[in-house]
């Protein structure tokens, strides 16, 4: 076996040795913790280390990770970047995403989830029992989050529901502590009977209201025109004076 590397078994000597791992990069009060750990390699200097197990968990602050496999590598600036792998699932607070793959910087508390990504946030209730943050769900192929922050931008075929509308663009970007949301590029959205489409338009979830740009081509708004079949008098009358009809 190459001496630059051990195989560690899991045990809490190994909680212990990760909790110290990531000791210096976070601060004092809040540490990343693994847990379920079955297999552990690494180098000896710490800057590159490798895990995998059936129950992998991983813990900061209001941040809780599942996933199967991941790798753990030191950057330049001695924060540590982790790649989880394996039915990744992330929660922090009432945000809620799986993906594929989630490549994440202890430090900045952001990462990039890849593969076939699913966002939800749940609606929230203020003391009074009334809505305060309504729901959101966003499906995408590449999303950067920051879970501290609870912004993303999404890329890939981003597509958003919310009870008002749904729609897609190129571009979905979310910005919680004003509830704003943008969509940009080509965007479709849908509003009940209504649709928009064109370059970019902005949603204050908070205010429930939204303005839309063009780009290089107008505005487009569609929408439906009901229409009733009614007899009109002319046609009433034929139809009681024709004495085919009366028969």
């Amino acid at each position: 076996m190459n001496q630059g590397r051990r195989l560690l078994s899991s045990s809490g000597l190994l909680l212990l040795i990760m909790v110290l791992c990531f000791s210096g990069a976070l601060s004092a009060k809040e540490k990343g913790v693994f847990k379920g750990i079955d297999r552990f390699s690494g180098d000896t200097d710490g800057k590159k280390m490798f895990m995998e197990g059936s129950n992998l968990e991983y813990f900061q602050g209001e941040t809780y990770i599942r996933f199967v496999q991941a790798e753990i590598v030191e950057q330049a600036d001695c924060s540590r970047e982790v790649t989880f792998m394996g039915n990744v699932s992330l929660q922090h607070e009432d945000l809620y995403v799986t993906g594929d793959k989630f490549c994440y910087n202890t430090d900045k508390k952001s990462g990039i989830f890849s593969g076939e990504v699913v966002l939800k946030r749940e609606e929230t209730l203020n003391d009074q029992g009334e809505v305060e943050k309504e729901g959101i769900k966003l499906v995408c192929n590449s999303l950067l989050l920051h879970t501290e922050e609870k912004t993303f931008i999404a890329r890939e075929k981003p597509f958003i529901e919310h009870k008002d509308f749904q729609g897609s663009g190129e571009e979905i970007r979310y910005l919680d502590a004003e509830e704003l949301l943008t969509i940009v590029g080509d965007l479709q959205i849908q509003k009940g009977k209504e649709e928009i489409k064109g370059e970019e338009i902005c949603f204050n979830l908070k205010h429930k209201t939204f303005e839309a740009k063009r780009g290089a081509e107008p505005l487009e708004m569609i929408f439906e025109i009901e229409e009733k079949e009614e007899k009109s008098s002319r046609e009433e009358e034929e139809s009681i004076s024709d004495p085919e009809t009366s028969s």
